[in-house]
């Protein structure tokens, strides 16, 4: 069914073999308007196929791991903390950021959060990730030649932070520990410092070569 506009239109029964589902399951989703419908005038439900093509490509997104978001929310808190509570005014090599570093390095933590998230819930290969590991590592002594902030300060905040990270995943498996498969967690500790290790040596090199 094509209306004058040219949108194809389908019935209970079309949009549920599209979807591989029920057609009672795809009927509680549109009375639950999960799903957009309406009603011919003999009352029976008519769905756009653009809408069940877009149902079906959010289907086939990949979902974030709850845990992994709690690992993130986690991080995020200490890093948070680390801010608020002045620790990081205790460290020497932090006084020597400006508020341009600081706000650089602030969005390339955001960035390695980012790839930490997809190491855990991605089927990317492990050469993809550590590659991108490699080109934020680059990004990292980039800004670090340009905000002039020592080489060596660079590398102990980058260890700060990837520190937080690790602490982070340890403490998630020890909380989660016997409820969880705690070994699923110790090999994502494991798949985590694999990628993230290829970033110091990139930032290293990349500060060195804009010398």
């Amino acid at each position: 069914m094509t209306s004058q506009i040219g949108e194809e239109w389908l019935s209970l029964r079309e949009a549920a073999e599209m979807l591989g589902m029920h057609p009672a399951t795809v009927r509680l989703w549109a009375d639950r308007n999960e799903i957009p419908s309406r009603r011919t005038s003999g009352g029976h439900r008519r769905f756009r196929r653009t809408d069940i093509e877009a149902r079906l490509r959010q289907e086939a997104e990949p979902k974030t791991d709850p845990a992994s978001l709690l690992l993130i929310q986690s991080v995020l808190g200490r890093i948070r903390f680390a801010f608020t509570d002045g620790t990081l005014d205790t460290f020497p090599w932090y006084k020597h950021f400006d508020t341009a570093a600081r706000d650089a390095y602030r969005q390339l933590g955001r960035l390695l959060l980012d790839l930490v998230l997809r190491v855990l819930n991605e089927d990317a290969p492990q050469e993809e990730l550590k590659n991108e590991a490699i080109t934020l590592g680059h990004t990292y002594g980039s800004v670090t030649q340009s905000s002039h902030v020592p080489l060596a300060d660079a590398v102990r905040a980058f260890l700060y932070f990837r520190t937080l990270i690790d602490e982070g995943v340890l403490q998630l498996a020890e909380i989660r520990n016997g409820r969880d498969h705690d070994n699923l967690w110790i090999e994502s500790f494991h798949q985590i410092q694999a990628v993230t290790n290829e970033i110091l040596p990139a930032l290293i090199e990349a500060a060195q070569n804009a010398q």
